[in-house]
């Protein structure tokens, strides 16, 4: 099967592998909605991408965009990147780093085309926008440079999955955002892919993703997903939205469903919350049932 390589005229790509400039968005979008399903804007993290992503990956299995589409009936427009790391040194951060404000810029054009994609459906379902582990850094650069748009509420959530952005000072772009979104930040101690995310990394700091004792964006709902036992193989926990990778959690999975459908999102200590911590932490409460229809793993391309 042939790879897919970064191109930034095309920053944008479709489970079906086709690419798309900016300027085709609101193309994209029409044929993504013709499908009359949720629809998810996904900002991967680090790798040899869109082919990861796409067609799966060398080191881990990839194929986030099939597992989104296919876990949750959802469609999917990715947002590309040039998030490769150098050589097989698989660790290393500081390329993909070095590309990030790059990225920055070219996310912001994505959201002034979505606007204008937006203002023509004012009627439309708004979609979510799921960001993964380096993907936060993207969204950082963009954020403190001034590439996000100023509207509110772009889309109906937006969903930090284990984020690679750095945990000190985080609360002050993170706030800024959750100003005009709906924003939603997965935590896990237990993630294995982030415990080794040291490289290009100031001492004393470590990804957000692994939880933070550094202050906290008051407005934004943090999820801690710890202390519930290993989710998922190793380095799957990573990828958690995959539902191979939840360990039969309902809860958690409940959460992905309600946030990436645009359904309302219940954290509830009588149903779901173990605890609420720091005022915007909130702790899920362990509940195994790998039967519950929620936790179907959807057959992907190759198995």
């Amino acid at each position: 099967m042939s790879k897919l390589h970064f191109n930034a005229d095309t920053p944008l790509y479709t489970s079906d592998g086709k690419a798309w400039r900016i300027d085709q968005l609101d193309a994209a979008l029409h044929n993504l909605e013709a499908a009359n399903k949720p629809v998810i804007l996904f900002v991967h993290g680090r790798g040899k991408e869109p082919s990861k992503s796409l067609k799966g990956g060398t080191f881990t299995k990839g194929l986030a965009v099939h597992k989104l589409e296919l876990g949750y009936d959802a469609k999917v427009l990715m947002f590309n990147w040039d998030s490769a790391f150098e050589g097989l040194h698989f660790l290393d951060r500081e390329l993909p780093l070095s590309h990030t404000e790059a990225a920055a810029k070219a996310l912001g054009l994505v959201l002034e085309a979505l606007i204008k994609h937006q203002t023509a459906q004012p009627k439309a379902k708004k979609m979510a926008l799921l960001v993964h582990s380096m993907g936060s850094i993207v969204v950082e650069k963009a954020v403190e440079k001034g590439y996000w748009p100023g509207v509110k509420g772009l889309f109906s959530a937006l969903l930090f999955s284990q984020p690679d952005a750095d945990d000190v000072g985080h609360s002050v772009w993170l706030n800024r955002l959750a100003q005009r979104e709906k924003v939603y930040v997965t935590l896990n101690a237990d993630d294995h892919v982030l415990l080794r995310s040291t490289d290009g990394r100031i001492p004393g700091r470590h990804a957000l993703g692994l939880g933070t004792e550094d202050a906290l964006a008051p407005l934004a709902t943090y999820v801690d997903l710890s202390r519930m036992g290993p989710l998922g193989k190793k380095d799957e926990d990573h990828e958690v939205f995959g539902k191979g990778a939840m360990n039969g959690q309902l809860h958690v999975c409940h959460f992905f469903e309600q946030v990436l459908k645009g359904q309302p999102v219940q954290l509830d200590p009588a149903a779901n919350v173990e605890a609420i911590e720091r005022e915007v932490i909130y702790r899920l409460k362990s509940r195994q049932e790998p039967s519950n229809p929620c936790l179907k793993i959807p057959k992907l391309p190759g198995d």
